[in-house]
């Protein structure tokens, strides 16, 4: 039996959100899982994998609202997902789990393994500034971001954005 690595299971989450923002209506979360990894899944820890992938899409607004709120000269509607996605997923992480889950420097630091596993490694400062800004402001952050509506970019309606 495979150990549990969270590190595989955030890469994992990248890919799925990656693919549910490109496919959309047709993407079905257990046959990625079953046909991408051909049920290799033992490296899975599959409630955090859940819990951050429905999370993450019913609050895109609030994700969005983090990166437009530290990186504001930056339009995020035209920026790649493939840049967007790890700091999703870093922010959920520092904002929602318990710190003794996940260290925020850990959160950060897998978020930049991300960017220069897939994406253009200059990223990585940007998506840098975004996750230290917030973990800075983590307390005034989450009280803004229960006022927050959701609003979804690239979760719905993202084959019209693109064309």
């Amino acid at each position: 039996m495979q150990k549990i690595s969270r590190h595989k299971t955030r890469d994992c989450l990248f890919q799925a959100l990656y693919s549910k923002i490109n496919l959309q209506d047709s993407f079905l979360q257990e046959s990625f899982l079953d046909n991408f990894y051909e049920w290799n899944l033992g490296f899975l820890d599959q409630v955090y994998f859940e819990e951050m992938f429905a999370w993450i899409i019913e609050n895109e607004g609030k994700l969005v609202y983090i990166i437009e709120k530290f990186a504001p000269k930056f339009d995020i509607s035209s920026m790649s997902v493939i840049n967007i996605i790890p700091a999703f997923i870093a922010s959920y992480e520092m904002l929602y789990l318990k710190c003794d889950s996940v260290p925020e420097n850990v959160s950060i630091n897998e978020a930049l393994e991300l960017v220069k596993l897939y994406s253009d490694p200059q990223w990585r400062i940007f998506i840098n500034w975004v996750l230290n800004s917030l973990k800075q402001s983590k307390t005034e952050v989450k009280k803004e971001l229960s006022k927050i509506t959701n609003k979804n970019l690239f979760f719905k309606n993202y084959d019209q954005k693109k064309s």
